[in-house]
Parts: structure tokens; sequence; C-alpha cells
């Protein structure tokens, strides 16, 4: 698996482009736009549509965090499920008087296994109040998320780590356990070969061929 680069060395840093820092007016024109990267395998349980409600904080301070997340689109020629690293993903927390739209800029697989995923995630969050679209917030956040299936589908993850930056791109905070939370499955995985944004299938096909894995390539 991949391993993130250390996010405090000097040129990780981003600054947020002004158009999304507080007291603009939030447009969905100055979000980045969407490619395929690459390609990397995922375990079953953590395959398909899952929804999160509420955030859990060490504490038991319980927090609404609304979100969907969608994860595998192939499947190889031995029926293991891979996703697509389609960066930026972008979805929507709801918290009441705002909406944090949050650009997921990359996704690092740090371990993968029956039993349990890590990942690290790069994050923009730019915070919209609802009534009159002004950006109240913006910043990066980096955060290490571990995965555990449940029953029913569900899985459980913990937050182990999030730094914060400003906007100019220097070191707000740094939380260790922040919190955990729940997603629940609300839609099987199964194979997407297109959509309204990309052919999910040719560019599958295409990794195993630059991959050196054409007896991967489906049927």
């Amino acid at each position: 698996m991949a391993v993130a680069d250390d996010p405090l060395a000097p040129g990780n840093q981003k600054v947020v482009p002004m158009t999304l820092q507080a007291g603009a007016t939030f447009d969905d024109r100055n979000l980045p736009q969407q490619s395929i990267s690459g390609w990397y395998r995922i375990p079953d349980w953590f395959a398909g549509a899952t929804i999160r409600t509420e955030t859990v904080a060490p504490n038991g301070r319980i927090e609404k965090s609304v979100r969907q997340r969608e994860r595998g689109r192939q499947l190889d020629a031995k029926g293991r499920i891979w996703e697509a690293k389609r960066e930026p993903i972008m979805y929507d927390i709801d918290q009441d008087k705002t909406v944090v739209h949050t650009i997921l800029e990359d996704e690092v697989p740090l371990s993968a296994s029956a039993t349990h995923v890590a990942m690290a995630y790069y994050f923009l969050m730019v915070c919209e109040r609802k009534k009159d679209h002004v950006i109240e917030d913006s910043y990066r956040t980096i955060q290490f998320h571990s995965f555990a299936p449940g029953p029913d589908g569900s899985i459980f993850a913990q937050i182990e780590k999030s730094i914060y930056f400003k906007p100019d791109g220097t070191v707000r905070n740094v939380l260790i356990n922040p919190a955990s939370y729940v997603e629940r499955k609300i839609r099987a995985f199964a194979p997407l070969d297109s959509d309204d944004k990309f052919n999910y299938k040719e560019s599958f096909v295409e990794f195993l061929q630059r991959s050196n894995h054409s007896e991967l390539i489906p049927q």
C-alpha cells in the first residue's frame, strides 16, 4: 500500500484559493475538476454505498454530521473489488445552519485486510452559511481513519488523528482520536462501468494494462 507523505514537510502545505475563503460567496464553479488518477483494491465489506449521520467525541458528545459515501467501481478477473482514485471526490455535510462542502483532494490507502482498512484523507473544507451562501470558514485537513466491519454490513470508523491547516497553509491544530462514527450500508456493491462523469471500465482496463496485470482484466 502507498504511504502518505509527511504533511508537515516544507512545500506540502497548500493555500486555500481566495474564492473559497471566508467572506466570499460560495460558487461551485470555483471547485476543482475531477479526474481518475489510479485504482486500488478494497475488501468486500468496505465496498458499497453507506451513510453516516453523526460523529461521537471521546467525551461522548454527539455531533450531527450527515454524509454519504460510495466505494468500489470495478471487479477484476478474480472477483476482487477495486476503487477508482477519482479525486477530488466531493460531498456535503449537513450541520443545520451550515453546509460543509467537503472536497476530498486525495485519499491514500495505507493498509487493507479482511478485518481492517486504514486510510489517509486530504480534505479541503468549505463552510457555507445556508441563509445567504456566504463562506464562514475554509481550511485544509489531513485525517487518518481506521475502519472495521460491523454487523449487518455496517462499518465502524475511528478518526485516529486530524491535522488542521489555516487558509494560508500553516498548521492550525492537531487532534488525536477526535471522533468515531458508524457507517450504515444503504446499497450493496455493484460494478459500475460508466456514469455521467467517467468510463470506469475503460479506465480500469487501461490501468491494469499499464501495471502489467492484463490477466486481471475482467471479461
